[in-house]
């Protein structure tokens, strides 16, 4: 089964806006202050999720199935939750910088956009 175009370039702007989350958790390690791991294993697998995972569910998305559209919703669903989750820890502990707030915001957006194409997506195909 192959896609038509718009089918494909509804994958690869997925895949596009996984690369952003990828580009945007660089930048808000960036801004955060040094964690303390207990290990190196932590810290790996603390990477891995952080910087990996939104490659991965891009390069997914990239495959152009049906079911590889529900896992960019799934990934952005999860996202969305944990974006706005730290969005009202930040306001009410007033710690964070702006910079920082603005981008949890900004990843809050790129989530919403993959459950919102990738639902269309599933939905029409």
């Amino acid at each position: 089964m192959t896609k038509t175009g718009a089918g494909s370039r509804m994958s690869r702007l997925m895949a596009a806006i996984c690369f952003g989350l990828f580009v945007s958790a660089i930048a808000s390690d960036a801004l955060q202050p040094e964690s303390a791991f207990t290990s190196d294993l932590h810290r790996s697998i603390w990477y891995g999720f952080q910087f990996g995972l939104p490659l991965l569910v891009g390069g997914v998305c990239l495959i152009g199935k049906r079911w590889t559209s529900m896992v960019g919703v799934m990934y952005g669903t999860i996202g969305l939750a944990l974006d706005i989750a730290t969005f009202v820890q930040s306001i009410t502990s007033e710690m964070d910088s702006l910079h920082f707030v603005g981008l949890i915001l900004l990843t809050a957006l790129f989530n919403f956009l993959l459950i919102v194409i990738g639902g269309r997506q599933v939905v029409t195909v």
